[in-house]
């Protein structure tokens, strides 16, 4: 497993292709080509009405260790006030041929950031590497996931959450239409299950459009009902 020690998390998803470098152009990107392009998603519940925002804008390229890594800055907003409004940064990467996800975003459900303005308290992610390979085609399985997030105090444990994405298919090939545009995308599904206090299993349904990265996700509970959703509703340079 990996360690990683985060300024915490969310959302989302991607890496970045540039002509210059050969061993890039092995692998499929999900976020925009240019460094400075910002997406915006809008998130909803499960009657349709917007709860919060995020944007994500693509900060940073580089080669490390023969990987083209890339740097992404997101702010969210979940209310009117200063607090309801922070910024976070995360980073994802393409790597023979494979495109390693962000496994932080599967831990937004809990807003970590607050634990870490105390000087005697951190949070700790740990994460299997999670991929899309850039030979997906439809009806493919995909492997498996799993990020671990600790809250420590002191160097002791005070609680965390655990979440495994798993059952993880390539479904179809669709068209997405937003307001930010109409998008080719590929239908990816998958099972979540969260273990923290106590265990919860939903579906995520996701659609990816080449060089752009997530432009809907619908979340289901263990029933396949709606409980949220995510769209795209903005690009821009």
């Amino acid at each position: 497993m990996r360690k990683l020690t985060v300024p915490f998390l969310v959302a989302l998803i991607a890496a970045l292709l540039t002509p210059e470098i050969s061993t890039a152009q092995e692998c499929r990107f999900f976020i925009p080509s240019e460094v400075g392009t910002t997406l915006e998603y809008t998130f909803y519940n499960k009657k349709g009405r917007e709860e919060s925002y995020q944007s994500q804008k693509v900060v940073d390229k580089r080669m490390e260790n023969g990987a083209t890594v890339v740097a992404v800055e997101a702010t969210s907003t979940t209310g009117k006030k200063a607090e309801d409004k922070f910024t976070t940064n995360f980073e994802v990467k393409c790597d023979g041929g494979k495109f390693y996800v962000n496994m932080k975003d599967f831990t937004s459900s809990v807003n970590y950031q607050q634990y870490e303005g105390s000087p005697d308290m951190d949070v700790v992610v740990n994460s299997d590497d999670m991929y899309y390979p850039s030979d997906m085609t439809v009806g493919q399985t995909l492997p498996d996931g799993k990020v671990e997030v600790a809250v420590m105090a002191n160097g002791m444990k005070m609680f965390g959450s655990t979440v495994t994405i798993k059952d993880r298919k390539v479904e179809a090939t669709e068209t997405i239409e937003t307001p930010a545009g109409s998008f080719e995308c590929l239908k990816v599904t998958s099972t979540v299950i969260t273990k923290a206090v106590m265990t919860m299993e939903s579906k995520t349904i996701q659609w990816l459009a080449e060089d752009v990265g997530v432009v809907k996700t619908e979340n289901l509970n263990k029933k396949g009902k709606l409980v949220g959703s995510q769209l795209l509703t903005g690009i821009s340079k």
